[in-house]
C-alpha cells in the first residue's frame, strides 16, 4: 500500500495533497487504513524536504475534515442513509447495535476511543451525528485523539525513510516490523491520556 502511494505521489505536485485528499475520501467510505497513509505522507515529506510537524498539521486538518463530514452525514442524513442497500452493507445492522452498544457503555468518551478503533471509528462518528452529540464536543474529543495518532504516524514514515531509504528492501522490512508495534503503542498512549483526563475531570467534580 504504501509502495502503491509513493509511487503515484513521489514527484508530483500531489506529493502533499495526494495523501490529504485520501483522508478526505476516508471520510466518505474509502477502505484504507489511515495510519498507512500518514505513514506515506511522513515518507513523502521527508522525500519533498518538509519538515514532520508541517505534514502533520495538513495531514490534521485533512483527518479533521473527514470526521467532520462523516459526523454531519449522520447528523443530516443519518436515518435515510442507514435505509439505503450500500449504506446497510458497509454499516450492518449487526455493527449498528455493536456501536450503540459501544456509546451505551463508554458515553460520549467513545469519540476519544473510537478514533483508535479502526473498523468501528467511522461507524461511531456516524453515530455521534445522527444522536445528535455537540459537534464542539465532538471535534474536542477527535480532535484531541488525532493529536495523538496522527503526528505519531507521519513522524514514523518520516524516521523510517530518513534512517532506511538508501535501502528499499530495509525500509520495508522495517516498515512491516514497526506497524504492528506502532498501533499498539498510540493505543497505550491514548489509553494513558484518557486515564488522566478522567481522573482529572472526577477530581475537578470532587472540589466543585
Amino acid at each position: 500500500m504504501i509502495e502503491t502511494l509513493l509511487e503515484h505521489f513521489q514527484g508530483s505536485a500531489l506529493s502533499l495533497w495526494g495523501p490529504f485528499i485520501i483522508l478526505l475520501l476516508c471520510g466518505l467510505g474509502l477502505p484504507v487504513p489511515e495510519d498507512i497513509i500518514l505513514i506515506a505522507a511522513g515518507v513523502l515529506g521527508q522525500i519533498d524536504g518538509h519538515t514532520w510537524v508541517f505534514v502533520s498539521g495538513v495531514m490534521y486538518a485533512g483527518v479533521l475534515a473527514g470526521d467532520t463530514m462523516i459526523f454531519f452525514a449522520g447528523r443530516f442524513f443519518g436515518s435515510r442513509l442507514l435505509a439505503m442497500s450500500w449504506t446497510r452493507r458497509m454499516f450492518s445492522p449487526a455493527k449498528q447495535a455493536k456501536v450503540e452498544e459501544f456509546f451505551q457503555r463508554r458515553g460520549t468518551a467513545g469519540l476519544f476511543i473510537g478514533r483508535f478503533l479502526p473498523g468501528l471509528r467511522a461507524p461511531i462518528f456516524f453515530t455521534a451525528g445522527s444522536m445528535k452529540v455537540p459537534f464542539l464536543k465532538f471535534l474536542l474529543l477527535d480532535g484531541t485523539a488525532a493529536l495523538i495518532s496522527v503526528p505519531f504516524f507521519v513522524w514514523l514514515g518520516h524516521w523510517l525513510w530518513n534512517r532506511f531509504h538508501a535501502d528499499i528492501e530495509n525500509f520495508n522490512r522495517a516498515l512491516a516490523r514497526t506497524h504492528s508495534y506502532s498501533q499498539l503503542a498510540t493505543i497505550i498512549i491514548a489509553v494513558v491520556v484518557l486515564t488522566l483526563v478522567l481522573i482529572w475531570l472526577r477530581r475537578s467534580r470532587q472540589k466543585s
